[in-house]
């Protein structure tokens, strides 16, 4: 009985410098994917799943220009958090979240009549 207790009250002080001796022999850790690179300034181009070709110019300022099938406009927003993207277009008529991989990203899109799809867009090189 007497180890016992011996055993109790010492291994709350030992745990902790064996949990780290574990960690440091396993060397550091890394995230598995490079973060995304801000999107501020650039144009990225692709389509959506109905086939539509789209545009978006990510302006410095959060806001967002697009070429749609319909017209080019100046009504949206963006957001960036590591490489999760968030655009809303015409006062949050349609919202798009994906993911940024490199120089691609894709996600889902909804607007407010229930809609719902997919899009995928490449990064532009050169001038937007």
């Amino acid at each position: 009985m007497k180890r016992f207790s011996l055993f109790a009250l010492l291994l709350p002080m030992l745990l902790p410098a064996l949990v780290a001796a574990r960690e440091s022999s396993q060397g550091p850790k890394f995230p598995s994917y490079a973060p995304a690179a801000s999107v501020a300034g650039t144009t990225w181009v692709g389509a959506d799943s109905d086939g539509h070709y789209y545009e978006y110019h990510f302006q410095a300022d959060g806001g967002l220009h697009y070429q749609s099938p319909s017209g080019f406009f100046k009504n949206g927003t963006w957001k960036q958090d590591g490489d999760a993207i968030y655009m809303e277009m015409n006062q949050k008529y349609a919202e798009y979240r994906g993911r940024i991989s490199g120089k691609r990203m894709k996600g889902r899109a909804s607007n407010v009549t229930g809609k719902k799809w997919t899009w995928e867009a490449e990064k532009r090189q050169g001038r937007p």
